[in-house]
């Protein structure tokens, strides 16, 4: 085996140890982490609740503030650990409001897909999870990207967990929906398929109904044949709710025999789901009215926007639905006529429109939510609107507003510690603080010390291709070389024998 093999051998070894022991490592963070008692220590809290608390503690038990306050007026308890200190501003965790990352893909190839869930495709060790604590985000909401028609039920989760299960805050959250044409297809097309979708369940329960008028049971025997679960509270019938079109008859269903396919869509049409309308264009601010008027969900619906969605903001003050701008803060556009480049802050339009709106992301590669705050503030927003609008707004607009958003007595304990000004370039964010759990620190973070300061972590550099390879452990490689040599040198030696024979005969 040559010395270049052994090398790119011990390169994977070294690759594989580094992300094991970041595991291993997180593990440990996670099992020693209990719901017990954690004290916050900050020169300086901003609750977004209030006025910020110069020497503040906040106390949290089991997961949630029991008291915040200046040092003088809490009482500490004795049995509590203690984080922080007076150089630090401790902060709310920022909310992303909206993101499509930490999946394996973003998008299905099917079409329609509500019967999916993504919680299979989120994955717990995606880089942009650690990134996200890094940045003090504390709470997301993941949907499926734009690239569909109707996608599949989203999920809120924390930034933090080995598993699945572990991050879930909000499991079956929401359904994400898009105006934006799929790649190939024009919008005519789109809103055909939306429209389409939502006959095509009506036709299918209509159906049901029919068949189960004719035939008593029908609907249980198909349900049982097809092994769907029709026992318990599922093999009882209900009408239709909603406040749009309704199919009479309905309450002779079992609702445990009405298939994976159309159920979510019952659920959309009956409200018992959020939608995340995701429009490209302002053209697409009306498609997405349209569709969640007729189909009664508009009330609980909230429209994601790129930035030249503002042109449409009359219709959506008219149709008083909160939004998520998902694209830039600044639309720029060229005068057809003069040639004149002209610049749109968009918050701004919201703001005279009276439009609940909150940000997210532009690009999590390189625009956290700090980020996107603090550009909001220096393009003329004020400071308390812009913290706003990565905090408290869209914990309201999520329905999260009891739990998380601010830093008041009864909330999640969300705390992110920051060595600053939390919008300042020069800050950085030093500890985070999940549900009472300590779940980052900078300091332990090795990641961002090899980044940043070339710090390489233990067992992860790779080898030498002399010496080191030769005592690396790996004997068994070691005695594969020597018997492949050694196999070498016979094959030689016999070459060389039996020619020799061959020349004296």
């Amino acid at each position: 085996m040559n010395s270049n093999m052994k090398t790119q051998r011990g390169i994977q070894r070294s690759r594989n140890t580094f992300f094991f022991a970041a595991l291993i490592a997180l593990g440990a963070t996670l099992s020693a982490q209990t719901d017990g008692k954690i004290v916050v220590e900050a020169g300086r809290i901003i609750t977004l609740a209030g006025e910020d608390i110069e020497n503040g503690v906040i106390v949290i038990d089991n997961g949630r503030i029991t008291a915040i306050g200046p040092a003088g007026e809490i009482e500490k308890p004795w049995d509590a650990p203690v984080v922080g200190g007076p150089a630090f501003t401790a902060f709310p965790g920022f909310i992303e409001a909206h993101t499509s990352s930490g999946m394996d893909r973003p998008n299905e190839n099917f079409e329609v897909a509500p019967f999916l869930d993504i919680r299979d495709s989120i994955d717990p060790v995606s880089y942009y999870f650690e990134d996200c604590l890094r940045w003090g985000i504390t709470t997301i909401n993941v949907q499926q990207g734009a690239g569909c028609v109707i996608g599949a039920r989203g999920m809120v989760v924390r930034p933090v967990g080995m598993t699945v299960e572990e991050m879930m805050v909000r499991p079956k959250y929401g359904l994400k929906i898009s105006a934006i044409p799929k790649r190939g297809k024009s919008r005519s097309t789109q809103m055909q398929s939306l429209r389409y979708a939502f006959d095509d369940l009506r036709r299918y329960l209509e159906g049901l109904v029919e068949k189960e008028r004719d035939e008593r049971g029908q609907a249980r025997r198909e349900a049982l044949f097809q092994g769907r679960d029709v026992e318990g509270e599922k093999n009882k019938g209900r009408a239709m709710g909603g406040t749009a079109w309704k199919v009479d008859g309905l309450e002779i269903i079992p609702r445990g025999a009405i298939d994976e396919k159309h159920e979510p869509l019952l659920d959309l049409v009956e409200g018992r789901y959020m939608i995340f309308f995701h429009c490209g264009s302002p053209i697409d601010v009306p498609h997405a009215i349209e569709i969640a008027e007729t189909n009664g969900f508009l009330e609980r619906t909230v429209l994601v926007l790129d930035e030249d969605c503002w042109k449409a903001a009359d219709a959506i003050a008219k149709a008083g639905v909160p939004v998520i701008l998902d694209g830039g803060l600044v639309d720029q556009r060229r005068d057809p006529l003069t040639g004149e480049e002209r610049e749109t802050f968009v918050p701004e339009v919201f703001e005279e429109k009276g439009i609940t709106y909150a940000i997210s992301s532009e690009n999590w590669n390189d625009r956290s939510l700090w980020y996107q705050a603090a550009l909001a503030t220096g393009l003329g927003l004020s400071r308390d609107k812009a913290l706003a609008a990565v905090t408290r707004t869209p914990a309201e607009i999520l329905g999260l507003s009891d739990d998380v958003g601010t830093l008041e007595v009864g909330k999640f304990g969300n705390v992110c510690l920051f060595t600053g000004d939390p919008l300042s370039v020069t800050t950085w964010v030093d500890k985070v603080v999940i549900e009472g759990r300590p779940v980052y620190d900078r300091a332990d973070d090795v990641r961002n010390r090899h980044l940043l300061e070339g710090v390489t972590p233990q067992g992860t550099a790779p080898p030498v291709a002399d010496e080191g390879d030769e005592h690396d452990g790996d004997h068994e490689e070691e005695h594969q070389d020597e018997d492949e040599d050694h196999h070498e040198d016979k094959d030689e030696e016999h070459g060389e024998e039996h020619q020799d024979e061959e020349k004296e005969g």
